[in-house]
């Protein structure tokens, strides 16, 4: 079998990593606290050893990848982290498994998901760190395909054939209501019946148009009295008695920050669900150790399992 002797190294890559992350040599060298020649020389080497140009430079204008350094840049950053794992590994072979995940996480689910998912997998993965960030669902397929993230939790909403999706479970849609609401007394709601109360609207991409949808069996949709793109904000307008929303995620408490309370409605009518999963790209393997928490979110947000 023919040797194959790389021409670029490990060094040359973060290099590249840190310099299209911040589009600036100046930049990437503070990052990194490494000379800027230094940088400028080893991005040379691994364009010369690739045979293509990364960045265009601009005159007094920072850089700019070209469409060979975008498409190189995922998978730069995916060796690197195998790198990392490589490295953990062989430090802990008598402890378990170890590594780093990037998590990204839709900004709505975030806030009853996220803490709860991660401190229930370090408690059984010591030797497991997380890189965690909060987006909308654009922004988690972008950082999904160059790389930034190692997998997401999201809804199946707009997905792209380079995204891979999990199913995990599935959310119906329910009403929140003040907990003093006149439809309080009934056991579950009917969309027609909110039309004539004012409407809180998250304000989220994809999540106002799939709500807004919900109504379109009613033939009318709801006027927003009031918008807000934090989940707790919208709660906590409803809580004090400024109209009804309506949210897919459960909820282990119907008590707002401020004190104030609301109550939780099932449809009356067929809705459209949405289903909670996984997403990753499909360019890239994962690694042993982001299979391993996938499998972890299988088990403990699969149906039949409380949240």
């Amino acid at each position: 079998m023919e040797n194959l002797s790389l021409r670029y190294s490990l060094r040359q890559l973060r290099y590249f990593v840190a310099t299209a992350q911040a589009l600036s040599f100046t930049a990437a060298s503070r990052m990194l606290h490494v000379s800027q020649p230094s940088i400028s020389t080893a991005i040379a080497e691994l364009e010369e050893s690739f045979g293509v140009q990364l960045f265009i430079r601009h005159h007094a204008a920072g850089l700019s990848l070209t469409q060979a350094g975008r498409e190189i840049l995922g998978m730069a950053r995916s060796l690197l982290k195998n790198a990392e794992e490589l490295q953990g590994v062989a430090r802990s072979l008598d402890s378990g498994m170890s590594g780093s995940i990037a998590l990204g996480c839709l900004t709505s689910l975030a806030p009853p998901l996220l803490a709860g998912l991660i401190s229930r997998f370090v408690a059984e993965h010591a030797g497991i760190t997380f890189r965690t960030a909060e987006a909308h669902q654009e922004d988690l397929f972008t950082s999904l395909r160059d790389g930034t993230l190692d997998l997401a939790l999201t809804y199946d909403i707009d997905l792209t054939d380079d995204i891979a999706f999990q199913p995990l479970r599935t959310l119906p849609p329910y009403a929140i209501l003040p907990a003093r609401h006149r439809l309080a007394r009934q056991r579950a709601v009917t969309l027609k019946s909110l039309l004539a109360e004012p409407y809180v609207m998250l304000d989220l991409p994809h999540s106002r148009e799939y709500f807004a949808r919900l109504f379109d069996a009613v033939g009318e949709r709801p006027v927003p009295a009031f918008r807000s793109a934090q989940p707790e904000v919208v709660r906590g307008m409803v809580a004090n008695g400024l109209g009804f929303s309506i949210l897919n995620f459960p909820l282990q408490s119907t008590r707002t920050v401020d004190g104030a309370d609301f109550i939780i409605r099932p449809f009356k009518d067929e809705v459209a669900v949405v289903t909670l999963g996984i997403a990753q790209s499909r360019s890239l393997k994962p690694r042993q150790v982001v299979q391993r928490f996938a499998g972890f979110c299988a088990e403990w947000m699969g149906e039949g399992q409380r949240l």
